[in-house]
């Protein structure tokens, strides 16, 4: 009876770590990011290619998916927004609720001298030309826990 009462737990306790959550993982060239899905705020600052002034965009991520929720910019021009809602410490700032789906792909060059950063914590610098891409899906538990979705 007490085999049984094992073999029963251990055979729960493997079904559990096979059960689907909600993931996100962000991926460039042989570095990655997995993290649990709740509420997550992807920050990406960069250089601008052509004005060379600091953007920034903010991303939301949960389990439905990845939305720009704010973009700041300090300089207008070549792909710029110019519809400004309001200024703050020196940029221009527009705010914003748009799907993006749950998949999308970045293109970065050294230039660009990019900084990625998940709940504040920066997660990726790239210092070479790179595709970086974010990606919501279900991942099982125990690859989500050892961060290899």
């Amino acid at each position: 009876m007490n085999l049984l009462r094992v073999f029963l737990f251990l055979l729960l306790f493997l079904v559990v770590l096979f059960i689907p959550v909600n993931t996100l993982v962000i991926t460039e060239g042989n570095h990655s990011y997995v993290g649990f899905l709740g509420e997550k705020e992807i920050k990406i600052s960069y250089t601008h290619s052509v004005q060379r002034s600091e953007i920034v965009e903010i991303l939301k991520v949960n389990k439905s998916g990845i939305y720009v929720t704010e973009m700041r910019w300090k300089d207008f021009g070549a792909g710029l927004p110019e519809d400004v809602q309001y200024m703050e410490n020196e940029y221009y700032v527009k705010k914003v609720n748009i799907f993006l789906g749950k998949n999308l792909d970045f293109w970065f060059i050294p230039l660009n001298q990019v900084k990625i950063s998940v709940n504040e914590e920066v997660i990726l610098a790239p210092a070479k030309e790179t595709l970086v891409n974010f990606k919501v899906k279900k991942c099982p538990l125990m690859l989500t826990v050892i961060r290899r979705c």
